[in-house]
């Protein structure tokens, strides 16, 4: 086991679901602990293998199981109950997958704190338990406790029906009940070590943004969004256009949706005659070839460096995923968001509850829409008014610097 020559230095395990949204508040968390002197050991696939040995912590590398790059999995409009059994096995299979890797490589060298992500917690959730470990939880997204849960108001706005006799969920049984037999839990039900017992939730949201937030207490930490030093592995050199014309970002993220294609020609169609730079990021499967004719006033590329962007940006249309939309307010940008998943349409509700945004549904997205969205939204003072205070907020929640200070608080406490 490596000698901790300084005892007030910590090991810190981090169990995170792989994909960008759930990586890039946690890893700019990581760098802030190991420069402060703190060892984190985490755990990741191959393809992000790289940004995490960048962040200063220690890869521990397993096979997980979701696609090596998300874009290639085109999400449908309209999920069936097929799909949403399956997605529920891929979670726990995920949640899982560095489970051996991570006894094998750690039962030497214990850490003093696990932290997991909500959305895969399973892994650090057993092994605190297992080896009476403080832990810590990450929520990307909106957070939930037992009193409130806004999971209630995502099966309300789905029209799939669930059949729990589908074989996904009954593989998602086995796997859970055998896996908790086997590491010593049999007396413990699936739905008690799902419930938590985590020391602390640290949720990347400004509080005034969680839904039922008045439930939420000093169990839970709302540090806003964690953008460390506004640059991520991979981010590219981002030329500003010249002139001082209003800037709009599109971007869907990097998951890939179904017709997503037609989404960006109805954009082209929308602001190619208005006086605005529009910077549009399509990913690697949508070619630029395939949108038409481009105006002069777009940039269509694959990505950008989002932050960079958002930075001189004055409007923003996105897909509503919690990190899109946390960064655009950090820069005091008013979005418009289309959600095309049921917590992405969550997030688009408390945009407009709010007063800080508007929301197109998938299926009115067409190009007047989408056009009277975005310019009504930057025409509107009130909203930037709110969209400003909503911005001190985060900036004073303190992002990736209070989530350290919580996270260290923990790991110290024992």
């Amino acid at each position: 086991m490596p000698e901790n020559k300084h005892p007030e230095n910590k090991h810190i395990a981090f169990f995170n679901y792989p994909a960008h949204g759930h990586l890039n508040p946690a890893l700019p968390v990581v760098a802030e602990l190991v420069r402060r002197g703190h060892r984190v050991t985490y755990a990741a696939p191959r393809q992000y293998a790289g940004a995490v040995a960048d962040a200063g912590a220690a890869v521990l590398t397993y096979a997980s199981t979701t696609p090596e790059n998300w874009e290639d999995v085109a999400i449908p409009e309209k999920p069936t109950g097929d799909d949403a059994a399956n997605a529920m096995l891929a979670q726990v299979l995920e949640g899982f997958a560095p489970l051996s890797a991570a006894e094998e490589r750690l039962t030497g060298d214990v850490p003093d704190l696990i932290v997991f992500d909500q959305y895969a917690h399973h892994t650090g959730r057993l092994l605190a338990r297992k080896w009476s470990l403080p832990s810590v939880q990450t929520c990307t997204t909106f957070a939930a406790n037992a009193e409130y849960s806004p999971y209630a108001r995502l099966a309300e706005l789905s029209d799939v029906q669930l059949d729990f006799t589908h074989p996904s969920f009954a593989e998602l049984g086995k796997v859970f009940r055998a896996t908790l037999d086997e590491h010593g839990f049999a007396d413990l039900s699936v739905e008690e070590f799902s419930a938590g017992g985590e020391d602390l939730s640290v949720v990347f949201l400004p509080k005034s943004f969680q839904l039922g937030a008045e439930t939420f207490g000093d169990g839970f930490v709302f540090t806003g969004p964690s953008l460390g030093n506004g640059r991520r592995a991979g981010d590219g050199d981002w030329p500003p256009p010249a002139g001082d014309r209003p800037l709009l970002l599109i971007t869907m993220g990097s998951h890939g949706y179904e017709n997503r294609a037609e989404f960006y020609r109805q954009c082209v169609r929308a602001f190619g005659d208005v006086d605005w730079t529009v910077v549009m990021a399509v990913g690697t499967q949508v070619k630029p070839a395939e949108l038409g004719p481009l105006p002069s006033n777009f940039d269509v590329v694959p990505w950008v460096p989002q932050l960079e962007v958002l930075r001189r940006a004055d409007a923003l249309l996105a897909h509503a995923g919690m990190g899109s939309t946390m960064e655009a307010l950090y820069f005091g940008v008013p979005p418009v968001v289309v959600p095309r998943l049921g917590e992405q349409q969550l997030i688009g509700e408390r945009l407009v509850e709010l007063g800080l945004g508007r929301m197109v549904m998938p299926a009115d997205a067409d190009a007047e829409t989408l056009r009277a969205a975005v310019l009504g939204l930057a025409g509107d003072s009130a909203a930037k008014e709110r969209v400003a205070k909503v911005r001190d907020e985060i900036r004073a929640a303190g992002g990736t610097s209070a989530a350290a200070d919580a996270i260290e608080a923990v790991a110290k406490s024992r």
